[in-house]
């Protein structure tokens, strides 16, 4: 009996996940759905999309010979560690600008009530 009971909750609970997955999984797609009709009518880029492309630039500007020197090698400018720190040199990473702003002319007429 204590078998059939182990069972019987051991499906129920795989039951559960699996219903819990294809949930999140059908959020997922009504979600990327939406972005993408947002970002078609709007013009915004998806929050997620924009995260991704400043993690890659991140990602490109720290490869090896390019942004902060972690090597610990002794330096051969005469410029202090401080300073390096402060103003760390870039490479020829280009940024992207965003602009988050809209602007709308709003023409107040104004009727004035004849007698």
């Amino acid at each position: 009996m204590a078998f059939f009971t182990r069972l019987l909750f051991t499906l129920l609970g795989m039951a559960f996940a699996v219903l819990f997955a294809a949930g999140v999984l059908c959020w997922l797609v009504l979600y990327v759905a939406f972005a993408c009709v947002r970002w078609l009518v709007t013009g915004q880029k998806p929050q997620v999309l924009m995260m991704w492309q400043q993690i890659q630039t991140m990602r490109k500007g720290m490869q090896p010979g390019q942004g902060t020197d972690w090597s610990g090698a002794p330096r051969t400018s005469n410029r202090s560690w401080r300073e390096d720190q402060v103003h760390p040199q870039r490479s020829s990473i280009e940024t992207d600008v965003i602009e988050d702003v809209v602007v709308r002319e709003i023409h107040d007429q104004r009727h004035i009530p004849k007698d």
